[in-house]
């Protein structure tokens, strides 16, 4: 839901959505609540790295449980999500609390539990689905290498008898809501397009190059565990199997245009334990020949660079105001938002019960402004998102556009998906003969800007008449 009474799912994220009406309804501001719950999610997976890292070490503590955490805390990645405003620390939770539930269940074959916590993520992301699947395969890969058989257990018939308990009836009741068995906003960012393949492949390299991720590939396989310690064995090979199937999916939708890699953070956990673990094991191995204090150092520069170089990744993302490779930074999407805020609010003050109006974002601007409207990338229009005519977008993320026969087709009071800031455009009469005109309002603030967009000139709108 976006515009009330429209039945179109313009989120991807339900179960997050229902945390922030909950905070409404209690009084709570939606950003507000948004930063305190990404922050609790941030400190919660934390907490799961280091009780992982006890788990497979019989429930010893140790010095070394704590470089998951500082490691995946010290990521400007998973710092930056965690008041970003969006569901990506609470999926990742989810996400992991799922994995390590399973682990645990595949460890001692007892229990079941992480099938609703892989629901409740499910419900968080459409990659919940994933996860869950993947889950079921490393299972399945499981017992038949160490058992040899396929026949399920009972415990493993009630993993998949309860995760179906909690998502089924979900499932049900949002396709005959709203028309479609996944969200509006999946159909547009999974819709392909020329140059999608080569965008997510560029998001993933990236990535790979701002945290040294083969480095640390090369670390997992030089200290990967013994054949004997089967708990590690299993987080080896279940974490490439993740890593390996999401990178495929995170290059098939093209990566995203958020920057500071949102769509990687909700496996990055796995890679803190992993090269915890695998410094744990060569440490334990090198000692004899090395010594302890040549290992320290070594252990404590290769700590300090990786912190030098994410400070230097996040000093870039949180000042550079621009983009790369259509990858916004998070410095750019602040700006973006702060500057759009007073205009959102001006067009408040003027608008009036009925109008309709075009957007490119889809959030600070109707957020702000309480009017209704529709985006030309379809995130909010069911129409856009789900007719292959539509012109493709390059853009990541957003790879519908919709037509300007479409956009002008349902009438809107106001069109700013057409916009310039500052303005005004130049270009005075060019949308006359479809009965839009440009006007430039002038914001007051801190800042007072003009801002031009595309006004109905049969309809007067604030001081426009």
């Amino acid at each position: 839901m976006f515009n009330l009474g429209e039945r179109v799912e313009g989120f991807t994220n339900f179960l997050w959505t229902v945390l922030l009406a909950a905070g409404i309804k209690l009084g709570l501001g939606p950003v507000a609540t948004s930063r305190f719950l990404g922050v609790g999610f941030g400190v919660g997976t934390l907490a799961l790295v280091v009780r992982m890292s006890l788990r497979l070490s019989g429930q010893r503590p140790s010095a070394w449980h704590l470089v998951a955490p500082t490691l995946l805390a010290a990521t400007g990645a998973f710092a930056c999500w965690c008041t970003g405003g969006l569901e990506t620390q609470l999926f990742t939770f989810l996400s992991f609390l799922g994995f390590d539930l399973l682990l645990a269940e595949i460890f001692s074959q007892h229990g079941f539990a992480s099938a609703a916590v892989f629901a409740l993520a499910a419900m968080t992301r459409p990659e919940g689905l994933l996860f869950f699947g993947l889950g079921g395969f490393f299972r399945l890969l499981t017992v038949v290498g160490r058992e040899h058989r396929l026949r399920p257990r009972r415990e493993e018939w009630a993993w998949l008898v309860l995760f179906a308990a909690l998502f089924v009836p979900y499932f049900a009741w949002r396709w005959r809501y709203y028309g479609w068995p996944f969200p509006n906003t999946f159909y547009v960012k999974s819709s392909g397009g020329s140059g999608t393949l080569v965008r997510g492949g560029y998001y993933l390299r990236r990535f790979a190059e701002d945290y040294s991720v083969l480095f640390f590939v090369l670390l997992a396989l030089l200290g990967r565990p013994a054949k004997t310690d089967r708990s590690r064995r299993d987080l080896w090979r279940l974490t490439g199997l993740v890593w390996l199937a999401f990178a495929a999916y995170v290059v098939k939708v093209g990566g995203d245009f958020m920057g500071l890699y949102r769509f990687i953070l909700p496996v990055l956990p796995f890679g803190a334990v992993i090269v915890q673990e695998s410094l744990r094991r060569l440490t334990q191995r090198l000692r004899p020949a090395v010594g302890r204090p040549a290992l320290a150092l070594a252990g404590a520069t290769l700590v300090v660079a990786f912190v030098a170089g994410s400070l230097r990744v996040t000093r870039t993302a949180s000042t550079f105001i621009g983009a790369d490779n259509g990858i916004d930074t998070p410095a750019y999407l602040k700006k973006y938002a702060e500057d759009r805020i007073p205009i959102g609010q001006w067009f408040g003050k003027n608008a009036r019960p009925d109008d309709l109006m075009t957007v490119g974002g889809a959030g600070v601007i109707p957020y702000y402004s309480g009017i209704p409207a529709y985006d030309v990338f379809g995130l909010v229009d069911a129409h856009i998102a789900h007719d292959p005519r539509m012109i493709a977008s390059d853009r990541p993320g957003h790879q519908k556009w919709g037509s300007d026969q479409y956009m002008l087709s349902r009438n809107p009071t106001l069109i700013t998906h057409k916009y310039c800031l500052p303005g005004p455009c130049g270009e005075e009469h060019a949308w006359i003969p479809t009965g839009y005109e440009w006007v430039d309002a002038a914001i007051p603030g801190p800042r007072p800007i003009t801002y031009s967009f595309l006004r109905r000139r049969d309809r007067p709108f604030g001081p426009f008449r």
